[in-house]
């Protein structure tokens, strides 16, 4: 995807960060942060659920395919939101194709459909090896 517009996060208005052990609770407490936060910088129901959708889907996948907890961190402007997820897995997952074509019944057996709804709905998403072990995925949403 592209690089992030700097205006675009310039003017961030409210930052929270959870640390995600796993599980529904976690997964509760991250959505809810995350309504929270657009609810504040005014952003409209429909792009409140849709940041609301790209965050359980990274924080899924973070705890799907980590072996220890996991870290949110959620920036909210009227402008822009900029969720970073850090997590102990240092693969970088590859992009879903952008093809039309309908999916094998292999792949509706195994999933995997979440990067793809988190790809549609974001400006920008990015990846980031960590030296300090793991991955940060980084979503930038726009209203």
């Amino acid at each position: 995807m592209t690089a992030v517009d700097s205006t675009l996060v310039e003017t961030v208005s409210e930052r929270v960060e959870i640390w995600i052990e796993g599980g529904h609770e976690s997964l509760l407490h991250a959505r809810t942060a995350c309504r929270r936060l657009t609810r504040n910088a005014g952003w409209p129901p429909e792009a409140q659920g849709d940041l609301a959708l790209v965050v359980s889907e990274l924080v899924t996948n973070a705890c799907r395919h980590s072996s220890g907890p996991c870290r949110m961190s959620l920036e909210a402007s009227g402008h822009a939101a900029v969720v970073e997820i850090w997590d102990s897995d240092p693969h970088i997952p590859d992009l879903p194709s952008t093809s039309s074509a309908p999916p094998s019944e292999t792949a509706l057996a195994c999933g995997g459909y979440g990067l793809g709804i988190v790809v549609s709905l974001c400006k920008c998403l990015d990846f980031f090896p960590q030296q300090v072990g793991g991955k940060t995925v980084r979503a930038v949403v726009v209203p």
